[in-house]
């Protein structure tokens, strides 16, 4: 962000234009794989006519995902964040075109493949680039806003994919996901980022940043709820059932609208009264409120969504301010990585995780497991070093 050489008592404006425009971006692209992957498994049995096939084009896109979300800091270090921005954008673009056309395993492996990189690159130095244009001391109220882009997509995306899948065909889909990737990467190409000072990245990426005081283990907490959360996701429908108030739609639903506005909230008080104070509280109503599925009572059904929902959002939000201050804001590259790896990586973590449980102890049982890894995400952070001081964030 430009600095100029004017003092001024009013305190600096964090939704500039600048990042308004940016989050849009950010949201664009991260809407396009949230259409396409609710419609994926079902082209590929189209394409193959093997039921068995039907997950593969998924995995690929979530191999290529945590790549490069890992390999992000290292390109970080050698690109600018803008044309970084417009190459990921555009990656997804040619994927969602080219599953638009005639659709065979192999060339939606390859497409697969592409969105994947995309949206892994896509989402991390989105990260890095909102942390870059907040004023000094609210990274964290930035990381916030940046929730907001992060999951309208998540909540609009499927069920709009679902309408037009009934309306127009598998094709429509991607190709509304094609239009919004060439929307988002024309924002991030006019996107004026010409600073007049640009912090030297540190080496070492991941590592390095895991290596900060206190990191590692916030970000081992934070894989716990990210787990979690993956369970959730999978087993839900199998253990509430797909219809009726207390059902897996409504719990997901609210679940997903009090996480949005929990990393909001949470990244306005992180700023201000440390990211700790906010966490403890957070994940022991986490796991309070996951419980609370035990009753399969819809009223209970309905509050542990709330309060688990809120709890997870302040975590998610938390987790990535703690973890920069922890590391550094030289290494926001690396944090970026590294909280982008946990969230991905959780949610694929999460369904293998419950499969074998759920078969050995049954799905009821096994989602004792749930309120357990908050527990001892919470016990994670009682103990030992925690960075939660104040710190400038890292300029573009």
């Amino acid at each position: 962000m430009d600095t100029v050489g004017v003092v001024s008592s009013a305190p600096p404006r964090l939704l500039t234009a600048r990042l308004v425009l940016l989050l849009a971006a950010g949201g664009l692209g991260m809407t396009a794989l949230s259409m396409a992957l609710p419609v994926l498994p079902l082209t590929v049995i189209a394409a193959t006519r093997d039921p068995s096939t039907a997950g593969l084009v998924t995995g690929v896109v979530a191999a290529l995902t945590i790549a490069l979300e890992l390999l992000s800091p290292g390109l970080l270090r050698r690109f600018r964040e803008r044309p970084l921005l417009v190459a990921a954008m555009l990656l997804q673009l040619v994927a969602m075109a080219g599953l638009a056309g005639p659709r065979t395993l192999p060339t939606m492996l390859a497409c697969g493949a592409l969105a994947g990189a995309g949206f892994g690159l896509a989402v991390t130095v989105t990260v890095v680039a909102v942390g870059a244009l907040a004023p000094p001391g609210r990274s964290g109220e930035a990381i916030g806003y940046f929730g907001i882009c992060a999951s309208v997509p998540s909540i609009a995306g499927p069920p709009l994919a679902l309408l037009l899948l009934d309306a127009r065909g598998a094709g429509a889909v991607f190709v509304a996901g094609a239009l919004a990737c060439a929307a988002a990467a024309l924002a991030c190409a006019v996107l004026p980022v010409t600073p007049s000072r640009r912090e030297a990245p540190a080496a070492g990426g991941v590592l390095a940043a895991l290596g900060g005081p206190g990191v590692a283990r916030v970000w081992l907490a934070f894989a716990c709820t990210t787990l979690v959360y993956g369970a959730l996701v999978s087993f839900t429908p199998i253990l509430l059932g797909t219809s009726g108030p207390g059902s897996a739609s409504v719990f997901l639903l609210v679940f997903t609208l009090a996480r949005m506005l929990g990393r909001v909230a949470a990244g306005r008080a992180a700023d201000r009264v440390g990211e700790r104070r906010l966490a403890l509280p957070s994940l022991a109503t986490g796991a309070l409120a996951l419980a609370l599925l035990q009753l399969h009572v819809t009223a209970a059904t309905v509050v542990s969504a709330a309060f688990a929902g809120a709890a997870f959002g302040v975590v998610q939000t938390g987790a990535f301010v703690a973890m920069l201050r922890g590391a550094g804001p030289d290494r926001s590259a690396g944090v970026s990585g590294i909280w982008s790896v946990a969230i991905d990586g959780g949610i694929g973590g999460g369904a293998l995780l419950m499969a074998p449980a759920g078969a050995a102890v049954g799905l009821a049982g096994a989602f004792w497991l749930l309120p357990a890894l908050y527990a001892l995400a919470l016990a994670l952070r009682l103990t030992g070093p925690t960075a939660d001081r104040p710190a400038a964030g890292p300029r573009w």
